[in-house]
């Protein structure tokens, strides 16, 4: 039998298909845009994301003609929901979560409930970042907007929707919003109350992995009796897909740079909360993980393809190559001396300050373009570093990374992360690990997967190591006087970078 797991990214979205035996199939992705209204403000189109998710389930069902699709679940982007009216048709456009809007929201809400409190319930520190400042700023911004909206859909709910199903979503998406409580499993009442906001905004919430429906009659070519089911946070559903055990991390780097991590308990505040760092379940009974993040992860690469590359792209289209290859192509083996602060996108953990810029620093007029490409490999990676060194300190050791994602195809970006972070940096048979984590939860609600030990295999068997880079240590010394500069650049440059930003405002 075959399963989906539908990984809905910021700038696109995969159809990652299995089989039950764990043969990989295919994953065929659609790219969209994010929309600027104006000046600070980012938007994902609905609409625009939905015929992406159309267009890949139609090429996944093409390509399981023989062995049809049994379930469908999804990874999903956090922090970003459609405000949709009775219909569940939009009726605007959903705000990321690196989105500057819901900070005065967020002090307000600051005024009524402390961040150990907040963060006591939600395993999140306040921050404007999250779904429930979204929603206020809408209430207050947009109130016509707000009037005509039934309710606040994450994108695997919206998913659900337009599938035809009643919409669910799952532990580890709500806990995104920072108005679930992670320890009752359920919205909780004592933070939309301080927020003056119905719960009724909000769909049901179920564990993840639950079925929810069938497709029924359908015009993608769907089998009628195909599962739906509630999926994972896609940093959620990347832990479970890459089979993370305590002591080790993910390390994805998409359109965000993100590591994760299994905990065993429930941390409590101190070092976690003052840097930042989540908890929230993930599926499986009492399971939490943890994330830091930074916003601009693959995305800066992106950046330098779309703005800066025009040679190489023009090389790629000639060769009928990979243009991230023919970028990434003949550059210095040496680590550079430049220091990229990746902040194009805001920050992530520990800042979370929406007010960031980026900045490139130790540029000379002998600079050459090779330099700065593996400069913007290496400042991605030594964002990874802060966070890890926090982790640390709150008593979370990481032992050796799992690459996952785009970046983990290169060779080249992940010897780097293994000089950096001074850890070994494992390469797994299957870059879609995000998909098939939210896969596995798809099969298990089908019933296609018994067991938690038969979904366990299935991550054995598709999500092995094929190669570990090992840290060098000529490197790892070179690097470590680098980031011992790196660690003060933000903290350096935080005011400039706020006054430049209120240029825009």
């Amino acid at each position: 039998m075959s399963i989906l797991g539908l990984d809905i990214g910021t700038t696109g979205v995969k159809a990652a298909i299995f089989r039950d035996d764990g043969t990989f199939v295919a994953a065929p992705y659609r790219e969209y845009d994010l929309v600027s209204p104006r000046p600070g403000h980012l938007e994902l189109d609905p609409r625009r994301v939905w015929a992406g998710i159309r267009d890949v389930i139609t090429a996944a069902v093409a390509a399981t003609r023989d062995d049809p699709l049994r379930s469908i679940a999804t990874s999903t982007l956090g922090e970003a929901a459609v405000p949709v009216d009775a219909e569940n048709r939009p009726v605007g456009g959903a705000i990321v979560g690196f989105d500057a809007r819901g900070e005065d929201q967020a002090r307000a809400l600051r005024e009524r409930l402390d961040d150990a409190e907040v963060y006591g319930i939600t395993g999140h520190a306040i921050n404007g970042c999250h779904t429930l400042f979204k929603m206020l700023w809408r209430r207050e911004h947009d109130p016509e907007m707000f009037a005509r909206t039934r309710s606040f859909l994450c994108f695997g709910d919206f998913a659900q929707a337009c599938l035809g199903v009643e919409p669910h979503v799952d532990w580890s998406m709500a806990a995104r919003t920072l108005a679930f409580d992670v320890h009752e499993l359920e919205w909780s009442s004592r933070i939309l109350d301080a927020a003056g906001l119905s719960p009724d905004l909000l769909p049901p919430v179920v564990a993840p992995g639950t079925a929810i429906g069938t497709v029924g009659k359908n015009d993608l070519g769907l089998p009628a009796d195909c599962v739906v089911s509630t999926g994972l946070h896609d940093q959620a559903a990347g832990i479970l897909g890459a089979g993370i055990r305590p002591g080790e991390s993910m390390l994805a780097t998409g359109t965000v740079i993100c590591l994760g991590v299994r905990l065993q308990v429930a941390p409590r505040a101190g070092a976690m909360v003052a840097n930042n760092l989540c908890y929230y379940p993930t599926a499986g009974d009492r399971q939490y993980i943890s994330i830091a993040y930074n916003f601009t992860g693959g995305s800066l690469l992106k950046w330098y393809r779309d703005h800066l590359a025009g040679d190489e792209i023009r090389r790629a289209r000639e060769t009928a190559a990979d243009p991230y290859d023919v970028i990434c192509a003949g550059l210095p083996e040496a680590p550079t001396d430049l220091l990229v602060l990746p902040h194009f996108a805001t920050t992530g953990t520990p800042w979370l300050d929406p007010r960031a810029l980026g900045a490139v620093l130790g540029l000379r007029l002998t600079t050459t373009r090779e330099e700065l490409v593996k400069a913007i490999l290496e400042g991605v990676v030594h964002e990874v570093k802060l966070n890890s060194a926090i982790y640390a300190q709150a008593g979370v050791d990481i032992a050796s990374y799992k690459a996952i994602g785009g970046a983990a195809k290169s060779r080249t970006w992940m010897q780097i992360a293994a000089d950096i972070l001074a850890r070994p940096v494992a390469i797994l048979a299957v870059d879609e690990v995000a998909g098939l984590g939210a896969a596995i939860v798809g099969a298990r609600a089908a019933g296609v997967l018994a067991s938690e030990a038969q979904a366990q295999e299935l991550v054995d068997r598709c999500a092995r190591t094929v190669a570990v880079l090992e840290p060098r240590a000529d490197h790892v010394a070179r690097y470590a006087e680098r980031f011992a500069i790196y660690r003060d650049v933000y903290p350096t440059t935080r005011r400039l970078s706020h006054r430049i930003f209120a240029l825009s405002e």
